[in-house]
Formats: C-alpha cells, sequence, structure tokens
C-alpha cells in the first residue's frame, strides 16, 4: 500500500513539474502533465532540454489557416474591399 502510494505521489510531482517547465518554455502543459505522469523522470528530463517553443510556429501550428487568410486588421480591410469590388462588379455584368 505505501509503494502504490509513494508511486502515485511521485507521478503527481514529475507531472507538476513537467507542466511547470512546459508552460515556462510556452509549450502544452496539459500534455506534459500527462507525460510526466506517466513516464515520471524520462519526461522532465526531456523538456528540460528541450528550447522554448517559437510562438509563430506555435500559433501556425495551433490555428493551422495558411497562408492566404488575412492575420491583421489592415490585411482584413484590404481583403474585403477586394471582395466588395469583386462583387460589384459582378453585379454589373449581370445587370448589363
Amino acid at each position: 500500500m505505501e509503494l502504490l502510494l509513494i508511486v502515485g505521489l511521485t507521478s503527481v510531482v514529475c507531472g507538476g513539474g513537467c507542466a511547470i517547465i512546459a508552460s515556462n518554455k510556452k509549450r502544452d502543459p496539459l500534455g506534459w502533465f500527462v507525460l510526466g505522469f506517466l513516464f515520471n523522470l524520462v519526461a522532465l528530463i526531456v523538456i528540460a532540454v528541450l528550447t522554448p517553443a517559437d510562438e509563430s510556429a506555435r500559433d501556425s501550428r495551433r490555428n493551422n489557416l495558411g497562408s492566404d487568410e488575412p492575420h491583421d486588421k489592415e490585411e482584413l480591410r484590404k481583403k474585403a474591399a477586394e471582395l466588395a469590388s469583386s462583387l460589384a462588379q459582378s453585379k454589373a455584368k449581370l445587370a448589363g
């Protein structure tokens, strides 16, 4: 019974440590908690050695928008203006 308690407590502590380190390195804390819970010191060593995640790479993986989507307000306004003018041209052709 004591062995099970020690193993469970060690798993929670390693999982929490992995989650804290992952959060500081801009990586997924929940996923690293699970890895730390299951693999204990191995996962703790791996996350400690990993370099911090790149913000732009993480955002592009998470959003997966592609290069055709506008990313800021100015690009969005340009795209809306282009679509509006295209719609007006199409309407004029259909009416004429």
